[in-house]
C-alpha cells in the first residue's frame, strides 16, 4: 500500500502548507491555555500524546485542543494538532481553510501517505492533520493497527502531539483515539455538562486502562461577555493518588467533584 511505501520519509519532505485564519486570545483565555500546558509539562517527561475530549458536542474540546497545541509552539517545541473528529470536525470551518485537504480519512484508507497529510503552518513549530473525507466506518478506522502505527511514528518526531478526540459518550471513537495516547484531557461546560453524566465519561476512559490526567472547566462566567469563539475561563483539575487538587482559572464544581459518585 501506498503509505506502507513511504511510511518513513524524512519530515522534511512535508511540502503541504495551510494557514489557519485564527484571532488572538484574549489576555484571560491566553493565560489560561498557558496554565493548562504548564501543568501537563509537570505531569510527566513521557506525555507526548495528548488526548482532549469531551462528554458530549459543544462543549469546546477543539478549541481548547487548537489553542493548546498553539501554546506548546510557542515554546518552540514541535508540535501537531491532530483532528481525530471524523464525524463531526469543524476546524477547517472555524479557520477559514479555502484550500482542498486531504486528511486522515485518506490516509486510514490506504489513499494518501502519512507525509501527504501533514500541513506545515506559518509557524514552523506548528504543524496540522485534519480529519479529511467523512468516512462511513470512523469507528474502524481508529481502532485500527496502522493508526497505532501512526501514533508511534508521530510520538517519536514531535516533542507533543494534541489530539482532538470525538467526545466520549455519543460514540466509541473517542475510547479507541484516547487509548492509543498517553494522557487524557476531559473538557466539562460550565453549567451545561451534566455531573453524572461527565462521571459516566470518566469512568469509561477509566474501565479502558486510559490515563486520565484531570480536566477542564470551561466557558466559567462566559455568557454577557464572551471571549473570541465563546471562550470563558478554563479551569484543570488533576486527579491522582493523594486526592483533587484544581489550578488556574474558573476551577469549580464539577472538576472538584468529577471523582465522586453522586445521587443528585
Amino acid at each position: 500500500m501506498k503509505q506502507n511505501q513511504q511510511y518513513y520519509r524524512d519530515m522534511a519532505k512535508v511540502e503541504n502548507v495551510v494557514i489557519p485564519d485564527a484571532e488572538k486570545l484574549p489576555y484571560l483565555a491566553r493565560e489560561a491555555i498557558n496554565i493548562l500546558r504548564g501543568n501537563i509539562q509537570l505531569s510527566g517527561y513521557d506525555l507526548k500524546t495528548i488526548a482532549i475530549t469531551s462528554t458530549y458536542a459543544n462543549e469546546g474540546k477543539s478549541s481548547i485542543s487548537f489553542w493548546l497545541a498553539k501554546s506548546m509552539a510557542s515554546l518552540k517545541k514541535k508540535t501537531l494538532y491532530l483532528d481525530c473528529d471524523i464525524r463531526n470536525s469543524i476546524t477547517v470551518s472555524r479557520y477559514n481553510i479555502q484550500q482542498k485537504l486531504i486528511g486522515l480519512s485518506e490516509f486510514l484508507c490506504g489513499q494518501a501517505a502519512l507525509l501527504d497529510v501533514i500541513y506545515r503552518t506559518d509557524d514552523e513549530y506548528f504543524d496540522m492533520i485534519f480529519t479529511g473525507a467523512l468516512a462511513p466506518n470512523p469507528s474502524e478506522l481508529l481502532s485500527s493497527r496502522l493508526f497505532g502505527k501512526m501514533m508511534d511514528y508521530l510520538r517519536g518526531k514531535y516533542d507533543y502531539v494534541i489530539v482532538d478526540v470525538p467526545p466520549l459518550l455519543p460514540v466509541i471513537d473517542g475510547t479507541l483515539v484516547a487509548k492509543q495516547c498517553d494522557g487524557t484531557i476531559m473538557v466539562v461546560e460550565c453549567s451545561e455538562t451534566d455531573r453524572n453524566e461527565a462521571i459516566k465519561a470518566k469512568r469509561q476512559l477509566e474501565y479502558a486502562g486510559i490515563h486520565v490526567l484531570g480536566a477542564v472547566l470551561n466557558k466559567v462566567g462566559a455568557k454577557g461577555h464572551h471571549y473570541g469563539y465563546g471562550y470563558g475561563k478554563y479551569g484543570y483539575g488533576r486527579y491522582g493518588k493523594y486526592g483533587k487538587y484544581g489550578y488556574g482559572y474558573g476551577y469549580g464544581k464539577y472538576g472538584k467533584d468529577l471523582d465522586e459518585d453522586s445521587d443528585e
